[in-house]
């Protein structure tokens, strides 16, 4: 995980990170495409050959292939694919997996959970030893098309997690003043 380093009083410096996305649906590329404009980014997906003529200049690999140098880990798949996808995966102790599953029913008519854990919490239990953070989950493909074509007037980012470092790496890779909560807590101001 890459944190900022101090420069002067109030002021940070970002490093580029290493950034994987696992899954390259609409969400997936699109925010693939959006991210990879400041950072290294790698695509996960079952088929590598098809996606990377999908996402021309962006490094696509295997699922297995892209985790192990990733700073932070995306998850762009649908919901029914996350326990599979964490045995398959291994351990991804200590980073930061950004969670952008929305638990939709096949009709997308209503959620599948929810009703006594969050989907954040139970990505968090797929993934024990990671630190989860539930974000980007409230944006549409559409409008990750324009931010990565450079839109400046773009929705919040609401982010949800429990670990501290990892909301603030998300906040950082969100940009501006996005609203952070936990899994369990109430959603806290936004300061400057």
């Amino acid at each position: 995980m890459v944190f900022p380093k101090t420069i002067a009083a109030g002021e940070f410096y970002w490093s580029m990170k290493n950034i994987t996305i696992i899954g390259s649906g609409n969400i997936g590329g699109n925010l693939a495409r959006l991210l990879a404009r400041k950072h290294q980014v790698t695509v996960g997906s079952r088929d590598p050959e098809q996606t990377g003529a999908r996402l021309q200049g962006i490094k696509v690999a295997t699922y297995r292939e892209t985790v192990q140098a990733a700073d932070i880990v995306v998850l762009a798949v649908p919901f029914p694919e996350v326990a599979t996808l964490a045995k398959s995966l291994g351990s991804l102790s200590g980073k930061t997996i950004i969670d952008v599953i929305n638990p939709l029913s096949a009709d997308f008519m209503s959620l599948t959970v929810g009703f006594t854990q969050s989907a954040g919490e139970l990505v968090q239990s797929a993934f024990p030893d990671a630190h989860v953070v539930k974000a980007f989950n409230t944006i549409l493909a559409s409008v990750l098309v324009k931010a990565a074509e450079g839109a400046s007037n773009l929705p919040s980012v609401l982010i949800a997690g429990d670990h501290a470092p990892s909301n603030a790496a998300v906040v950082e890779l969100a940009g501006a003043c996005p609203k952070t909560a936990s899994f369990r807590r109430n959603v806290e101001k936004c300061s400057y």
